[in-house]
């Protein structure tokens, strides 16, 4: 072996692939070229805070968490995840456009896949964020920013992060199960026009291929923050959408079950909890009927389609009107691409909420691997035992993959 090429073997690069939901932000986290991807999951919630508050945090402890950190970029302190909503009111800025707290919610992830990777700092980051279709010319922007944060060091609860980033990619919210589709179907897909709906909390994007040629994309607010707000508005017993609770029990009371939705009454007698219970009922329908309303207006306005693809966390909660309405116009529904999430992957049961970053992950993996010549000789990103192999300084060691059996790649595994 060379010199550089034992220098290569050493260097630790990781590969992440984001997305920051309004309900969560969502990774997959993964070494190159051979490391295994993993889920990485946060909060959604942000908060501007002073140095002095996350040095107080990281004395007593608190930051080491999964599902929180605090960091310093430059002069400015943020804290993210649970803590930042419980301990100094942070919001998930449902109002601001995504890359707003884009850079300390990717610092976030950056360090937390560190932690889970048993590594200080990686020597290369390559980053890919999906962001929604009006937002994309601000990529150039957050390279520039996370490039310099990178080399100048971000304080963490672990000390300073740094790294090179040595590319950054920004694609629109949908592009990778758009590109799973069009393996899948190879030829027909550049015969038809296909629509893609993203029904995400924040918003709703669309996006067309015309015959494999990029079509309309556009984005609108009528996401399940849109439902929350109708919903807490014409109840009006007290009710907040910031509730982590209300969007589950709308969900559940979709499905027939109304027992989380009756936990939310904030009244005191049984009486007064029928009572709200009984409104909920009463609103929860129109309000659900106003949303597919306004979502079907908007997309008749766009398109022609000869198949629509359908995906993201609020379709469980209209599903049956939107099978209605499709059906009845003759085009056939696609749900989340025909996506199979390996159940390896999905540590943290996110299921069809990873299916987007999921996909926009494998096609990371795809360009990497052909801008930098990697061959992964049949190898799948996703071991098909039951067992997840042990990571030592951010690897696996290559008689762990000897032992694997691995199967030829594709997009199901």
């Amino acid at each position: 072996m060379t010199e550089k090429q034992n220098k290569s073997k050493n260097v630790n690069r990781l590969v992440l692939t984001c997305d920051l939901g309004g309900s969560q932000t969502k990774a997959i986290a993964q070494v190159y070229p051979d490391g295994i991807p993993i889920v990485l999951a946060m909060s959604p919630e942000v908060a501007d805070v002073s140095k002095g508050s996350i040095e107080r945090l990281i004395q007593q402890n608190q930051v080491f968490q999964g599902n929180t950190t605090c960091l310093g970029l430059g002069e400015k302190y943020y804290i993210l995840g649970t803590l930042a909503k419980t301990m100094f009111a942070g919001t998930a800025a449902i109002r601001d456009l995504k890359y707003q707290y884009a850079l300390p919610k990717i610092a976030g992830m950056v360090w937390l896949a560190c932690r889970k990777f048993n590594f200080d700092s990686p020597h290369e980051v390559f980053v890919k964020l999906l962001l929604p279709p009006g937002e994309l010319n601000d990529g150039e922007y957050l390279a520039q920013e996370l490039k310099q944060v990178l080399k100048t060091g971000i304080f963490t609860p672990t000390g300073k992060l740094k790294a090179k980033l040595r590319n950054f990619d920004v694609s629109v919210e949908g592009s990778g199960i758009m590109a799973y589709r069009r393996r899948n179907i190879q030829d027909k897909y550049f015969q038809n026009n296909i629509g893609m709906l993203m029904l995400g909390y924040r918003n709703a994007s669309f996006y067309l291929s015309a015959k494999g040629n990029p079509g309309k994309s556009e984005s609108t607010e009528l996401g399940m923050n849109w439902l929350l707000e109708q919903f807490v508005e014409r109840t009006a017993v007290g009710l907040s959408k910031y509730d982590s609770r209300l969007i589950w029990a709308l969900l559940a009371a979709g499905k027939g079950d109304f027992d989380d939705l009756r936990a939310l009454s904030r009244k005191t007698t049984e009486s007064g909890i029928e009572s709200d219970l009984k409104l909920f009922q009463k609103v929860l329908p129109d309000v659900r009927d106003e949303y597919c309303g306004a979502l079907l207006r908007w997309i008749r306005n766009i398109a022609v389609l000869d198949e629509i693809v359908i995906c993201g966390g609020t379709t469980e909660f209209v599903t049956t009107e939107l099978t209605e309405h499709f059906e009845n116009e003759g085009i056939p529904i696609v749900w989340n691409g025909n996506v199979s999430i390996p159940k390896k992957l999905d540590t943290l049961d996110l299921g069809d909420r990873v299916t987007d970053v999921w996909t926009s992950h494998i096609s990371h993996i795809k360009m990497l691997d052909k801008n930098l010549g990697h061959d992964r000789q049949g190898r799948t990103l996703v071991p098909t035992d039951n067992n997840q192999p042990t990571y030592y300084n951010g690897k696996v060691p290559e008689e762990v993959w000897i032992q694997k059996g691995f199967t030829p790649m594709h997009e199901g595994v």
